[in-house]
């Protein structure tokens, strides 16, 4: 690769970190604003993540060639949900 391309990746990856810096610099500043939001949005997370433990567990307990396909089509309900829960 040529130093132009290479200095336009460089470049490119500056403008990336520096956009999601400013994200969390952002979610930051709400977070402290509104600390008791923050923290029922993190219980709310981690209960989350502990069921999809649950639902983890319970997938492995499913034959092999099936895992792969039962996964794919939680993890495809789980986004839909969230879409239709968090953006509609």
């Amino acid at each position: 690769m040529d130093e132009s391309k290479r200095a336009a990746q460089g470049g490119e990856t500056q403008d990336v970190t520096g956009m999601v810096l400013s994200i969390f610099d952002k979610v930051r500043e709400i977070k402290r604003v509104k600390p008791e939001i923050a923290r029922k949005i993190d219980r709310c997370e981690k209960e989350i993540r502990d069921l999809m433990m649950e639902i983890r567990k319970q997938i492995d307990l499913l034959d092999k060639k099936d895992k792969e396909l039962v996964a794919a089509l939680v993890i495809n309900g789980i986004h839909r949900t969230a879409d239709e829960v968090l953006i509609d």
